[in-house]
């Protein structure tokens, strides 16, 4: 299903907090809903980037050129993935597209932590590198070509709930 975004990389203005900044990823839920996250140019007081923030398209100031059709494998969503490397399994709830091209799955795994009685924590990952009944397999061939064209990060969860002390 083809679905329209803004372009990840777009520099435009939060009109809430006024703030100028960088679209780099968008996330899309089960329902078709976008989310931008929005990272505002300048620095905290460590030298770091200031916190990236989840917008919708109304919040921010941007033209029709600034949009783009993308094609989404929606039929995923709603099944059962797997990542292969850890074994984590879940419902596949979300996708996101990082600004270097690549496509992660967030999986909802079912069930609660025993010790805090707390759901476990949906985690993101390449969906390159997840299983399921919906998700096609690529050849060793494109699987490196995809690799190479589209890298995927590490250590930058987009997930909105992390867990406590991770940022």
């Amino acid at each position: 299903m083809k679905i329209r975004v803004l372009k990840l990389g777009t520099e435009c203005r939060d009109k809430a907090t006024q703030l100028e900044g960088t679209i780099t990823h968008w996330s899309c839920d089960m329902e078709g809903r976008i989310s931008y996250l929005f990272q505002p140019k300048g620095l905290n007081e460590e030298g770091h980037p200031v916190l990236k923030l989840f917008l919708n398209e109304k919040r921010l100031e941007v033209t029709k050129a600034d949009f783009e059709e993308v094609e989404v494998p929606f039929e995923i969503l709603g099944t059962e993935v797997t990542d292969k490397a850890s074994s984590f399994t879940g419902m596949a709830v979300d996708f996101i597209r990082h600004i270097n091209g690549c496509f992660h799955v967030v999986i909802q795994p079912a069930g609660m932590l025993l010790k805090k009685n707390t759901p476990v924590v949906a985690l993101d990952f390449d969906l390159r590198g997840c299983t399921g009944e919906k998700i096609p397999v690529l050849t060793e061939k494109k699987l490196v070509r995809s690799r190479s064209e589209k890298p995927s990060p590490t250590g930058d969860s987009c997930i909105r709930e992390l867990p406590p002390g991770v940022r």
